[in-house]
């Protein structure tokens, strides 16, 4: 009787140490986490996810995306290359490390991946839509329902609008302008993208240009636009 009460307890001990949750229900958990602001609950939950599964892409991407948010800017870009490691033409990945690397005042590094990210198929060939808006076609679509490569897909005027962006803060006006234009015939940030463009072209020393899209970004509402306009196009 002994014996039989020693094989329940070790037999009780190895059920207890053993985890059922698949990586699956760890990820789907996860979200009642991030729904309710809890980032590091669903953090931990993600943890127990990849440790079950290694390359388990959404699980890694969100995990980065959580540790960004919550300030761990290095934490998230660590996440994001792990996921690059096997699969090294996600464009979410490499335009989220490009995002992280811009927090971090890291511009050339942040132009590298943004570049790395337009080379990819995810990154969806945009124009503009009729309604204002920015439209593009997957050319990557599959019909999966989970883990699908279309959860990748960024739109290219998005990634071009950032790069233009790190290229201002460079005082490269020239490939600043290029980018932003590129985002502006796909009606992405219109309103931003013109006082871009006229910040670009106030670097450049063309008034002209410069006021031409101010004016336009303050017809948008943009009231930073409006002071531009004061500054640089108003006789006193």
């Amino acid at each position: 009787m002994r014996e039989k009460l020693i094989y329940i307890l070790i037999f009780s001990v190895i059920l207890s140490s053993c985890d059922f949750t698949s990586a699956e229900e760890y990820y789907s958990q996860s979200f009642e986490f991030e729904e309710n602001g809890d980032l590091k609950k669903a953090i931990e939950l993600l943890d127990k996810a990849i440790d079950k599964k290694e390359k388990f892409r959404p699980a890694l991407l969100n995990r980065g995306y959580y540790k960004t948010e919550l300030g761990n800017l290095n934490g998230g870009i660590e996440d994001y290359l792990k996921l690059l490691k096997f699969d090294q033409d996600n464009a979410s990945a490499l335009f989220n490390i490009g995002n992280n690397f811009s927090e971090l005042d890291e511009h050339e590094k942040a132009i590298d991946y943004y570049s790395k990210a337009l080379k990819t198929e995810g990154a969806l060939k945009s124009w503009a839509s009729s309604d204002g808006g920015a439209l593009a076609i997957n050319v990557n679509f599959d019909l999966k329902r989970f883990d699908s490569d279309m959860d990748y897909n960024v739109l290219d005027c998005e990634i071009y609008f950032e790069r233009g962006l790190e290229y201002l803060k460079l005082e490269q006006f020239d490939n600043a302008i290029s980018d932003i234009e590129k985002s502006l015939k796909a009606d992405n940030a219109k309103r931003d993208c013109y006082f871009l463009l006229g910040k670009a072209y106030v670097g450049k020393k063309d008034s002209i240009n410069a006021c031409d899209n101010f004016i336009k970004s303050a017809k948008l509402g943009d009231k930073e636009a409006r002071e531009m306009l004061k500054k640089h196009c108003i006789e006193k």
